[in-house]
């Protein structure tokens, strides 16, 4: 059985640079749908594929469609991500993500 949501043909692949991959090779693929005018706020989706890497967030809200995963931060809070849960992150937040299920979420962000 296939993982993946049916979104996933219309992604286009987003790799993540190989010093972020702690474990696994996750894979990461990205679909925007709006960007303002000054580019300033975008919107779409993003997947990843199951496997554990680290991330330096931008300013984001999202809501996740399908998949899990585990976000633990720097300060050691952890949040366990599941269809339907929403979080907002702020500019700069040190993260590390462990997707269990491919994960796809709907994003807003500032860039």
């Amino acid at each position: 059985m296939d993982d993946r949501h049916a979104i996933f043909d219309s992604m286009e692949p987003d790799p993540l640079d190989r010093e972020q991959v702690i474990e696994g090779d996750p894979q990461t693929y990205d679909l925007q749908l709006s960007e303002s005018a000054e580019g300033s706020e975008v919107s779409g989706f993003w997947m990843c594929t199951p496997g554990v890497f680290s991330d330096t967030e931008m300013e984001e809200s999202f809501v996740v469609i399908h998949g899990s995963a585990e976000v633990e931060m720097a300060d050691g809070k952890r949040l366990v991500l599941g269809p339907g849960d929403t979080h907002s992150f702020s500019a700069g937040e040190k993260t590390v993500w462990k997707v269990n299920a491919t994960l796809l979420k709907c994003y807003w962000a500032r860039p």
